[in-house]
């Protein structure tokens, strides 16, 4: 390559560079943020009937294939009076996404289990739901809570309640060490010479 052609790259790169910096609105950060205007909820909750309800993993575990789960129900009264509801706590699977299909996986019921509470005024119970059933290898899962009309009520339909836990049994991508990247590179460059 000719220094006049090196020099004709560094100043198109070093213009590009400028007018990018110079016409960008937001802060320059590096990451891979899919879209950072939306809004994290940090814990989930399900709010009915005046109560607020979270769903953790029991015992802060991870759980693994064949594992048999446990979750912790935190339910809190925010009412100055008693109150009662019924809850669906429901674990669903499905297979991971694949990248080179055009329809999402649809997720099948592993266990389901309904529970009515009643609560005091400003009381908060804990309760441990555990579910009978063994986890599957390679699938994806989400623990949904939803309520559950009254009895003589008529149920709501699509109610489908919040994702409130998301957890996968899929074994983790070992990505390329970064010499092995770094001499792939080395060696596509010195290829194009």
């Amino acid at each position: 390559m000719k220094t006049k052609d090196l020099l004709t790259i560094a100043t198109a790169a070093l213009g590009t560079a400028t007018l990018t910096v110079a016409f960008h609105a937001g802060p320059l950060l590096s990451g891979n943020d899919a879209n950072p205007l939306t809004a994290t909820i940090a814990k989930p909750k399900l709010a009915a009937n005046g109560v607020e309800m979270t769903l953790s993993a029991a015992d802060g575990r991870d759980f693994k294939a064949g594992d048999q789960p446990a979750f912790e129900l935190r339910a809190s009264n925010t009412l100055n009076q008693p109150s009662d509801v019924v809850i669906c706590a429901t674990l669903s699977a499905s297979a991971p996404v694949s990248l080179m299909s055009r329809v999402m996986p649809i997720p099948s019921v592993l266990w389901r289990e309904q529970l009515p509470l009643a609560l005091g005024p400003n009381e908060t119970k804990v309760l441990t739901l555990a579910a009978r059933t063994n986890l599957p290898a390679n699938s994806a899962f989400s623990v949904s809570l939803s309520q559950v009309a009254q009895v003589g009520e008529a149920t709501a339909a699509g109610n489908p309640g919040i994702v409130v836990l998301r957890f996968s049994t899929v074994p983790p991508v070992a990505a390329p060490a970064y010499a092995d990247a770094t001499a792939a590179r080395a060696a596509l460059i010195a290829a194009r010479r």
